[in-house]
């Protein structure tokens, strides 16, 4: 009879220990959702500082991580001026892009992480009239130029 017992008990033994994996893994899941949550975004990570400081302080680096032809658009010349949706920059008329300058705090730069393969970069006078965008992509090679919105009044 004893031996009958333990067989009674077993399927409750393995109940028990079902329950405890389910709430350990619903714990596992907690804390996957905190630390997707305190995620740093992929602009401060040092991958993206890297490209980011070489991009801005060599030449042939930039050259190398553009997508020409490049798909943006130029500053509008006045009101009168339209934007011409098949723009693209091309290679040859590229005007090097420097470092970022606030100008004494003229200027500032927003960064938004969109899903860690994109990253928005604006660009805008403390008026708010004067703007520039640009875009990186990770690409299978690296991160890349993807878009160019030249500053001017928008």
């Amino acid at each position: 009879m004893p031996h009958n017992l333990k067989i009674r008990k077993l399927p409750l033994y393995i109940f028990c220990v079902m329950i405890l994996i389910g709430f350990n893994n619903c714990k596992q899941k907690a804390r996957e959702d905190i630390a997707a949550d305190t995620k740093i975004p992929m602009y401060e990570t040092a991958e993206f500082k890297q490209f980011y400081d070489a991009f801005s302080t060599d030449s042939v680096y930039q050259m190398e991580h553009i997508i020409f032809p490049l798909e943006g658009a130029r500053r509008l010349i006045d009101s009168l001026d339209k934007a011409d949706p098949d723009f693209r920059w091309q290679k040859e008329n590229w005007v090097l892009h420097k470092q970022y300058d606030d100008m004494n705090g003229t200027f500032s730069r927003e960064m938004l992480d969109l899903s860690g393969s994109i990253i928005i970069e604006r660009i805008s006078d403390n008026s708010g009239k004067y703007s520039m965008e640009r875009r990186f992509g990770k690409l299978s090679s690296g991160w890349h130029l993807i878009y160019y919105k030249e500053m001017g009044m928008y």
